[in-house]
């Protein structure tokens, strides 16, 4: 049966490789954009923006990234990562930098969308790290730690960026400040970092050959696989729920007629879901290795099922204590299914090592297509209901659980797959 391999020793430096992408994902996904959602009401009172021009700006950010997030997936497997990594979270660091300085609706929607064209090539950038360095076996672990450095950084925001901004000047200068933090984390990481060429990943397949590899010859080997449409779907419609229901969520606390909690307590609320997955996200994995990898999809199903429920629940309650509960629970759940899609794609033999880079370029430019159209649908939705916005906001999240479907599909398929490859195996 066709699996993935991985090459014989573990490099130590994996680890150190490791922190630094971890360190890019607390500071920009984690803290930056949190931040943003925490300020967004903030923000749009002080430039003096209308609802049309606030959803705008919401999804300014993942339009930028739509449109070359796939030339960033293909061309990592091509040149060096290390360089794109650096470079990307350079620009990001200037564009963040930026913000604080911006006067006008224009200049502001401009600075967002070019941090969405930089992160387009950080993001895959950065799994990529994770796909060169570590194993079949690390991989959920080292993909867990990844994807939990987010909620780490969005913790932080949530309890201290209001104070911070309040500190120094306003969230101008706040702006200011993270990009300063990100401009000296990728100094360091262009002086410490280490490159690796694709074809010494510790992920490989035992079924792709050089004569497989090429720039089309990546993408058609991509695309014509149906298991990876599924989880490319799946990712699609879970994180593209969670972005849009974050960018709105603290709005909706903070100005729906049913909660209208202060910006700074409201930030407490999220918090309690990335307090528990971002020890979900490290931990579920752990468990999952001791009980056996081929129960990870049913894991995530169970998860993906769950966690919607809890925040409908939540945000029906109109009640702290009950949604701060409910998104406790969400955010234990969410360590099965958030990174579920992208680990079961990557082990793909159709798809591991040379081909991470081209199907994490389909994957995440799918990933901000989804995540553009639901916030631009949210937000009119919320501004269309303003005395409903919680209700509205409740029903979104159960979008969410098309995903679930989508794996259990995904599982039938995986073992169609792998009888077929096998079978060609035996005919060669």
């Amino acid at each position: 049966m066709a699996e993935v391999q991985y090459s014989e020793g573990k490099n130590p430096f994996r680890w150190v490789m490791l922190l630094f992408v971890c360190l890019f994902y607390f500071i920009i996904l984690g803290f930056c954009n949190q931040s943003f959602n925490i300020l967004l009401g903030t923000i749009t009172t002080d430039m003096g923006w209308d609802t049309a021009q606030r959803t705008a700006i919401a999804g300014a950010m993942p339009s930028g990234m739509i449109w070359f997030v796939f030339i960033a997936g293909i061309t990592m497997d091509k040149i060096s990562v290390k360089k794109v990594l650096g470079s990307s979270i350079m620009i990001c660091a200037v564009l963040i930098f930026l913000r604080g300085q911006a006067e006008g609706f224009m200049f502001f929607w401009v600075l967002m969308f070019l941090f969405g064209v930089a992160s387009a090539f950080y993001s895959p950038a950065t799994t990529k790290v994770i796909t060169l360095w570590f194993d079949k076996d690390e991989l959920p672990l080292a993909n867990g730690c990844l994807t939990a450095a987010s909620p780490i950084g969005q913790i932080t925001a949530n309890y201290s960026a209001v104070k911070i901004m309040q500190s120094i000047g306003g969230w101008q200068a706040l702006y200011s400040l993270i990009g300063v933090a990100c401009f000296v984390v990728a100094v360091a990481f262009f002086v410490l970092g280490k490159d690796r060429k694709s074809e010494d990943a510790s992920l490989k397949s035992n079924i792709l050959t050089k004569e497989d590899l090429g720039l089309w010859k990546n993408v058609k080997g991509i695309i014509k696989v149906p298991y990876v449409w599924l989880m490319i779907i799946a990712n699609m419609c879970f994180l593209g729920s969670i972005y849009a229901g974050g960018t709105f969520g603290l709005l909706v606390l903070q100005t729906d007629p049913g909660w209208m909690i202060d910006t700074a307590v409201s930030g407490r609320i999220p918090a309690w879901n990335n307090l528990f997955s971002m020890f979900a996200y490290i931990l579920i994995p752990i468990v999952i290795s001791k009980i056996g990898r081929q129960h990870y999809p049913k894991i995530a199903i169970i998860c993906g099922l769950v966690a919607p429920i809890c925040f409908f629940i939540g945000y029906r309650s109109y009640n702290v204590t009950v949604i701060s509960a409910m998104m406790a629970i969400s955010g234990i759940f969410y360590g099965g299914i958030v990174p579920a899609p992208k680990v079961l794609m990557l082990e793909h033999p159709e798809v591991s090592g040379l081909r991470a880079g081209t199907a994490l370029g389909v994957y995440v430019t799918l990933e901000r297509i989804g995540i553009t159209i639901f916030i631009t649908i949210l937000g009119t939705l919320i501004s269309q209901n303003p005395q409903q916005m919680s209700i509205v906001l409740s029903r979104f999240f159960l979008i969410q659980l098309i995903s679930p479907l989508l794996i259990f599909i995904g599982m039938f398929v995986k073992k169609r797959d792998d009888v077929r490859i096998a079978e060609a195996n035996l005919r060669n």
